[in-house]
């Protein structure tokens, strides 16, 4: 089965929709993609989950888990090389 290319932003929004439908996950605030040298299969990265006060960490630490092998399995991560801001 082919993978879709996804940009990280992309990407960081797709794991918060589907982590936020786990039960407890409705505390989550943010998902960011932490990426080494991504390579060319786009699978090194992994997902950092910010969520509110309160949330069952173990909970969200096994969503997090679980829908990052999923979207590694339908995904693959695109980097942007280079930045676009002047300097």
């Amino acid at each position: 089965m082919a993978r879709t290319s996804v940009s990280k932003s992309d990407l960081e929004l797709i794991a918060l929709q589907e982590i936020q439908h786990v039960p407890g996950g409705e505390l989550v605030i943010s998902v960011e993609i932490e990426h080494g040298d991504a390579g060319p299969d786009g699978l090194n990265w992994r997902l950092l989950v910010i969520a509110k006060e309160g949330a069952d960490l173990d909970r969200l630490q096994n969503a997090a888990t679980t829908t990052s092998h999923r979207l590694k399995r339908r995904y693959q991560l695109v980097i942007q090389s280079g930045n676009s801001a002047g300097g």
